[in-house]
């Protein structure tokens, strides 16, 4: 994982509420659950980071169903903190505020697909295997 990039504002704030999340399957389903469900509402929004934020949500899918387990502990923090930032209704620039309001989602979401490019191609790849080859 590339440690170049500053981490955006309010995602340490937000990492942290993630790792509790973590350790509750019961919230980590229902945080997936409505991501999943914004993401649809908000495509239009999300333009560009939307098929980036669909790759974060199969990856923390797989690695919670125990499917695909062969990934670094700091990636799946970073992979549901964008989830978790993205579903917040109170991150850095409310998404009710017109215009700006998806750029600070849009922004963690790149940060973090940037940041985990190795270990989501990996995943990537490992998603394409067939089903007897996993």
């Amino acid at each position: 994982m590339k440690e170049e990039n500053k981490e955006p504002n309010g995602f340490a704030k937000a990492k942290q509420k993630t790792e509790e999340l973590l350790e509750n399957g019961e919230k980590l389903s229902k945080l997936l659950g409505v991501a999943i469900v914004k993401a649809e509402e908000k495509k239009e929004k999300l333009k560009d980071s939307w098929s980036d934020l669909q790759s974060l949500l199969r990856l923390v899918q797989a690695w919670w169903k125990k499917d695909y387990q062969e990934i670094p502990w700091k990636t799946i923090l970073y992979a549901a903190t964008a989830i978790f930032y993205f579903v917040s209704p109170l991150d850095f620039i409310p998404d009710f505020i017109p215009i700006t309001g998806f750029l600070d989602d849009i922004t963690v979401i790149t940060f973090v697909t940037s940041s985990l490019k190795t270990d989501i191609d990996k995943f990537k790849t490992w998603e394409s295997l067939p089903k007897d080859e996993k």
